[in-house]
């Protein structure tokens, strides 16, 4: 019996026991997380993507994403227990399956408003082939209102059923991180849950209750939890623009923000977060924009939100700007320079470069016609580029004359000033937008002007000595 025909006790046996067949609408790093989560509490599984080269790899038993090879261990064992397959085909995975969870991306379009196609192609494919009984999911970071108000009408008049009398809807927004997704989803955090009635509410949460360990927190309707998902991503973006505009004032008066920061959070009610060069990833440089153009749409205007994005979208500029002033301030010309970018992933540990900053600063290196080497542990390729990503930051900055590190992987935490200068051969600046470099107290073979974020800027001499330098 469908899930909805039955009572939750019943759906969650029946799921245990691989009754139901649960399809996986976008099958990138959120959506085979979502599956393999699923399969692991018993569910067959079918997801659904249009790249090619990722369903080969999960054929074979491989993960697509190197930051999560440990799924490839999860992925060979369902697929050897026949609870995984994955297909490129959407309207097949819509027609067999019981549970359907959709986790297709939404991005921003051209003038920064929500572009919700994904959302409606997969919503009318789902609609086609609804049955009753059926349970739908949304997962996707959406605006608020587009379940009740969007999903919903699409899917009941493509199927000719009725929501919550019919089948199941809700909303279930995913709450992982890139490198750490599987514990994420099931073990780390609560699930949260939205529908907009008690007997679907009910049927969904005990399901997730099956899936995932840390227990379900049940939301008063759709339109509150996809609130609560944009929130969290807004937090982070109001704070990162904060600390960034905190950082450039320690780095007027020579402080060190780091330092402050430390001592600052000490205090229970301070919660300061890291500056950077720039907010990138499919979540937090997004979801402030849908949050502004709900707002909008009810006659808000959400100034805080507003203000910390054209900050933290600022603040690449001014980090390209501080690169063109270290070179210069070591009389050379930033076109005649021989540059190693390090870093291209908008964070450290992940392949991800969606919005990366990084991206920003190589075509801003690339226009100036100058050298440059590329060094990334874990991005394969750039997407419209023809570059070789060497994978040793230490081949990266031989001969160089900058130094540019623009993503905190954990192998750029091993980088020495005085390695780093040797490997060179000459004169160099480092510009690091990660301050992954902490001693500061070396001899370089060669001079070298070392700027961080949030730190004052120092002249390294080979002698020891250190001057603090205004950029």
């Amino acid at each position: 019996m469908k899930p909805f025909l039955v009572v939750p006790e019943e759906a969650v046996e029946n799921l245990r026991k691989s009754r139901y067949r649960v399809g996986v609408f976008g099958f990138g790093h959120v959506g085979l997380t979502i599956g393999v989560g699923w399969g692991l509490a018993g569910a067959k599984v079918i997801g659904m993507t249009l790249d090619k080269q990722a369903i080969r790899l999960v054929e074979s038993g491989l993960s697509p994403f190197p930051e999560e090879a440990y799924l490839s261990e999860h992925i060979k064992k369902l697929r050897s227990r026949g609870l995984l397959e994955v297909t490129d085909d959407y309207s097949y995975g819509a027609r067999e399956t019981d549970i359907k969870i959709i986790a297709v991306p939404v991005y921003l379009s051209s003038d920064k408003k929500p572009d919700l196609t994904p959302i409606l192609t997969v919503s009318e494919e789902i609609g086609k082939s609804l049955a009753k009984g059926d349970v739908v999911i949304i997962e996707t970071s959406i605006p608020p209102g587009t379940t009740r108000n969007v999903v919903k009408p699409i899917l009941e008049k493509a199927s000719g059923l009725k929501t919550d009398e019919d089948f199941a809807l809700a909303y279930s927004p995913e709450r992982i991180s890139a490198g750490t997704v599987l514990a994420d989803y099931l073990d780390k955090y609560p699930k949260i849950i939205g529908c907009d009635s008690p007997r679907s509410l009910n049927l969904v949460a005990n399901l997730y209750s099956a899936v995932v360990k840390r227990g379900v927190i049940t939301m008063s309707s759709t339109i509150a939890a996809e609130t609560e998902k944009l929130f969290e991503g807004v937090y982070r973006d109001v704070n990162i623009a904060l600390a960034n505009e905190l950082a450039s004032l320690c780095e007027k008066i020579g402080v060190s923000y780091d330092e402050v920061r430390a001592a600052a959070n000490s205090q229970p009610f301070s919660h300061l977060h890291s500056p950077g060069i720039g907010v990138g990833g499919a979540c937090i440089p997004v979801y402030p924009y849908f949050i502004i153009d709900t707002g909008l749409k009810q006659g808000l205007k959400l100034q805080i939100t507003q203000l910390a994005r054209n900050i933290n979208e600022t603040a690449t500029q001014l980090f390209i700007e501080k690169i063109v002033r270290a070179i210069r301030f070591l009389n050379m010309n930033p076109s005649e320079c021989s540059f190693a970018l390090l870093g291209l992933s908008f964070r450290g540990g992940t392949s991800d470069t969606r919005l990366s900053p990084a991206l920003r600063i190589l075509e801003f290196i690339e226009k100036t016609g100058a050298r440059i080497k590329v060094c990334d542990p874990l991005v394969e390729k750039v997407e419209g580029k023809n570059i070789e990503i060497i994978r040793d930051w230490r081949q990266a900055v031989q001969g160089v004359n900058a130094i540019v590190i623009a993503s905190d992987h954990k192998e750029f935490y091993r980088i020495g000033i005085e390695e780093a200068s040797s490997l060179a051969g000459r004169e160099i600046a480092i510009l690091d937008g990660k301050n992954v470099i902490g001693n500061l107290n070396v001899k370089p073979k060669s001079r070298v002007l070392y700027a961080g974020v949030g730190r004052p800027a120092y002249l390294l001499e080979p002698d020891g000595s250190k001057k603090r330098v205004e950029l």
